[in-house]
């Protein structure tokens, strides 16, 4: 990595796509500097956030600069992000099996990252969540929208755990993969929900391991620079 090389995360404290890439950042050794975007306060619909870094009005956002070679590189997905590091710096912690040696361990993996990435997070989301509860103006209808999909989601992932899961504290194998980094933060928004999580045992046995790495550790919601003092632990 050239020292003149930057990754400025656009992020914010409980955003669980951000805080895939916090925990991928560390496991990799990439070091992040941060811009906070204020969710709360609409931050990610001002024009020059929309219109010079993220269309989609959402964090996180990468931004990759190198100013000896003239490089500037936005990426605006958490799973593009992921991806990117992945095929930066393979060697560094990898979280899928090299191209070619473990296509079916590959697919697995990925098949439970999606699950959390396009089954349980998009609908989760509170700028969808929070169009439920405008249909009738009811915060009851978020939050049981909310929880049928992290409950839909986790079932499927707790199923597959059944079947093709790894033994340990981990999703897949013996060590962290891309599926675990997305687990993590999708739990963390649940227990935000006050989800029972009892209907997922493997599930929350694995999130249990993984909540103690540094990785996890330092991706915690309430432990990021912009967490509000009431959160922070």
């Amino acid at each position: 990595m050239d020292p003149a090389e930057t990754f400025c995360l656009h992020s914010f404290y409980c955003s669980s796509c951000a805080q895939r890439i916090i925990i991928a950042a560390h496991l990799k050794s990439i070091p992040l500097t941060f811009s906070y975007v204020n969710l709360s306060t609409q931050e990610q619909h001002d024009l020059e956030y929309t219109q010079s870094l993220n269309p989609s009005h959402s964090v996180p956002t990468l931004v990759i600069t190198d100013e000896t070679k003239g490089i500037r590189v936005v990426i605006r997905q958490s799973v593009s992000i992921l991806e990117y590091f992945e095929e930066r710096f393979p060697d560094r912690y990898p979280l899928l099996p090299p191209i070619g040696a473990e296509a079916e361990k590959r697919a697995l993996i990925r098949d439970f990252t999606n699950i959390i990435t396009s089954d349980v997070q998009p609908p989760t989301n509170s700028r969808i969540a929070k169009r439920v509860k405008a249909i009738r103006d009811r915060l009851e209808d978020q939050v049981d929208f909310a929880k049928a999909c992290f409950t839909d989601g986790f079932k499927a992932y707790e199923a597959l755990l059944q079947t093709h899961g790894g033994d340990g504290g981990f999703t897949v194998g013996d060590a962290v993969t891309m599926a675990d980094v997305c687990l993590v933060p999708a739990i963390d928004q649940a227990t935000i929900y006050k989800m029972d999580m009892g209907f997922a045992p493997r599930v929350m046995e694995i999130y249990t391991n993984l909540k103690t790495l540094p990785a996890f550790q330092a991706a915690d919601w309430r432990a990021q620079g912009d967490t509000p003092e009431k959160f922070r632990v």
